[in-house]
């Protein structure tokens, strides 16, 4: 391979979580990844740019390349390690970044040439530079003086590989609030940083789409830049969702804002109906000035479908708390919900109290190929990791069976709001119906060239 050419080659790589033999990757997880769209405008136009997505695509380890960048975070890191092996045994140097690598840097730097810590805007031309000239350093650090303005995606990266048929944008990153399991303010530190509205605008009006997942952690986190932002939308005739913090209920103004801006639904981090729970995962305001069925039915009444999330393993947390918690979510009617167990992610305060509590018994266990989606890795306080897992599943299995499916649309105001509204709930209702089965026990790390067998590889 020459190493001095006119134009260097970047390979720019995207891992799976893992896969079970014969059988599609789950389709929920086929969005365009924004980061590595963003991480190609970033690069300079005398770079020549491939990128292969694990998920949906086989990796050309034997292409020629002069740098290959893969983002990790915790899921894929086992996956995202052994990609990196198989290129620099064959000479090619890899740079590491995304979540898991800033939380991880020690871990991740055993399997690369070089990192990026933090976010990559202030360092990415400088990586380049010195991997052009052979001198890569090992830790390049793009903490400090952020900003997400002018990073335009490259998005035509994404051309010919099958997603789902909504566009990702950005608008801000971090949150305002600090969940102790929450793995995005360990990497941010707490705070936003935001883009300008009006270029978040002609971003989306460029794109020609007319479907949008605005994918900020808390997209009202800042309430003021929230209502910029809708403003900005609401002349462009879309249809958007996004994450936001169910404190927002409270704000009719602003939830009226957010109708008119196009938002169709919202995914909100109900977490726990339990209020000792919201208090030790670090969002007891979860209920402050009302109660989950009132605010539920502010947004409701404007039509917005909500996409309740709960999380169990808490120390209150028992088979009753879940069972409770799925006949609410029926009840409630939620477009969707995802009843997971606690996932702790290293660097986050909750990591470091079961830790130190010695309740984690593989404290690494996302590089352990054993591990599967849906196991639980820490004992609960007051049933088995193996019983939460089932509670999990049994969750899933009835919030997403076929009676519930049907009652659930029995709701005119959100998730039968028009003929659209219905085709996309019984879309992604029948979606996650089939993919629970598909998720559940999937092995980590492992890729299409092992699939087929136990998952046993030589690297």
């Amino acid at each position: 391979r020459a190493k001095h050419q006119f134009k260097m080659r970047l390979t720019l790589i995207y891992p799976s979580v893992g896969r079970k033999a014969d059988k599609a990757y789950v389709k929920a997880w086929q969005m365009e990844p924004l980061s590595m769209a963003v991480l190609a405008g970033l690069t300079p136009p005398e770079v020549e740019v491939s990128f292969y997505d694990d998920r949906v695509e086989a990796i050309p380890y034997d292409d020629p390349t002069d740098l290959v960048a893969i983002s990790v975070e915790t899921f894929t890191a086992l996956r995202a390690y052994r990609i990196a092996r198989r290129f620099r045994a064959r000479g090619v140097p890899v740079v590491l970044g995304g979540y898991h690598v800033t939380l991880a840097p020690e871990e991740a730097g055993r399997e690369a040439d070089a990192l990026v810590v933090g976010d990559a805007e202030p360092v990415w031309t400088r990586v380049l530079d010195d991997a052009r000239r052979g001198r890569l350093e090992r830790v390049y650090t793009g903490r400090t003086g952020r900003t997400i303005d002018g990073a335009r995606p490259r998005r035509e990266i994404f051309r010919g590989k099958r997603y789902q048929n909504i566009t990702l944008v950005e608008f801000a990153r971090g949150c305002n609030f600090t969940c102790d399991f929450c793995s995005i303010t360990a990497f941010h530190g707490g705070g936003q940083n935001h883009r300008p509205a009006s270029e978040v605008a002609a971003e989306m009006e460029a794109t020609g789409s007319k479907r949008f997942f605005i994918v900020d952690d808390n997209i009202v986190s800042q309430p003021a830049k929230a209502r910029e932002l809708c403003r900005e939308l609401a002349p462009l005739g879309i249809g958007w969702v996004g994450q936001a913090s169910i404190h927002v209920a409270r704000d009719a103004a602003l939830l009226d804002l957010l109708v008119e801006s196009g938002c169709r639904g919202v995914l909100i981090g109900m977490e726990s109906l339990d209020p000792a729970n919201l208090r030790d995962m670090g969002k007891g305001w979860n209920l402050a000035g009302g109660t989950y069925r009132e605010s539920l039915r502010n947004f409701r009444e404007r039509g917005l479908a909500v996409y309740g999330t709960f999380v169990f393993g808490y120390d209150n947390d028992d088979a009753g708390v879940v069972r409770r918690s799925v006949e609410f979510a029926r009840e409630q009617k939620l477009f969707l919900a995802a009843f997971n167990h606690l996932v702790p992610f290293p660097g986050t305060p909750l990591y470091r109290r079961l830790r130190d509590e010695g309740r984690l018994p593989r404290p690494s266990w996302w590089l352990d190929a054993k591990s599967r989606i849906g196991e639980v890795t820490f004992r609960p306080k007051k049933v088995s990791p193996e019983e939460l897992e089932e509670l999990c599943l049994e969750a899933r299995r009835s919030f997403y069976s076929w009676s519930s499916i049907a009652e659930r649309l029995c709701d005119p105001r959100a998730n039968a709001a028009g003929p659209l509204m219905v085709a996309v709930y019984l879309g992604l209702n029948l979606g996650a119906h089939y993919d629970i089965d598909l998720r559940h026990g999937l092995r980590l790390g492992v890729g299409p060239e092992e699939a087929e067998t136990d998952g046993a590889v030589p690297f």
